[in-house]
């Protein structure tokens, strides 16, 4: 991105991440938003591995694997979403 196309006071790494924070679709280069959405995703995996396996073994397991893993991918989103909307009101209250 060329220095005038910039807003003017914020840095490379800010403007990248107000993209991504706005229209989306590129990823987060954000440490803590990829260790939320990594911890997000094992543990939901984790809870539909043993719910899988609790109730139907060894395939109930790889069903709920699988399951799990899915579900995961939309609770974190939806916790990454959670995260950027408080990023975003203390942002505006500075």
């Amino acid at each position: 991105m060329a220095d005038d196309a910039k807003a003017p006071g914020k840095s490379k790494r800010e403007t990248y991440d107000t993209v991504a924070d706005t229209v989306g679709l590129v990823p987060s280069l954000r440490l803590m938003d990829n260790v939320i959405q990594g911890v997000t995703v094992v543990v939901v995996t984790g809870i539909g591995a043993l719910v899988g396996f609790l109730t139907n073994g060894g395939a109930g397991l790889a069903v709920g694997s699988l399951v799990g893993l899915i579900g995961s991918l939309l609770v974190s989103g939806a916790v990454l979403m959670v995260v950027g909307w408080v990023r975003a009101a203390k942002k505006v209250s500075k």
